[in-house]
C-alpha cells in the first residue's frame, strides 16, 4: 500500500513501461478541465451581457414612457388651443354642418 502511494506521489507510474494509456487518460482529463474552464468563462460573460441588456431595456422603456407622456401633453385640446392662439387662429364657435348628397 505504501509502495503504491509512494509511486503515485513521486509520479513513477507515468514513466514505467505501458504508461502510454495512463498518459492518454491524463491528457483526456486535462482537456476536459480546459473545456470546463472555457465554458464557465463563456457562461459568465453571457450572464454579464444579459444584465447589461436588461439595464438598457429598462432605460429604453422609461424613455419611451416619457416620450409618450410628452406626446399626450402636446395632443391635449387645451395645449393645441394655446399654440393656435399664439399663431392667431381661434376655434370656431359655430358647430360644423353636415352635407348630405342625394
Amino acid at each position: 500500500m505504501k509502495n503504491k502511494l509512494k509511486k503515485i506521489i513521486l509520479g513513477n507510474f507515468l514513466i514505467e513501461e505501458g504508461s502510454f494509456t495512463k498518459w492518454k487518460y491524463i491528457v483526456f482529463l486535462f482537456s476536459m478541465c480546459l473545456i470546463m474552464i472555457y465554458s464557465s468563462h463563456s457562461i459568465d460573460s453571457k450572464i454579464i451581457r444579459i444584465g447589461e441588456l436588461k439595464n438598457e431595456t429598462s432605460i429604453l422603456q422609461s424613455n419611451f414612457i416619457e416620450s409618450r407622456k410628452e406626446v399626450m401633453k402636446l395632443k391635449m385640446e387645451s395645449n393645441v388651443m394655446t399654440v393656435m392662439a399664439n399663431r392667431g387662429i381661434k376655434s370656431s364657435t359655430t358647430p360644423p354642418k353636415k352635407i348630405i348628397i342625394d
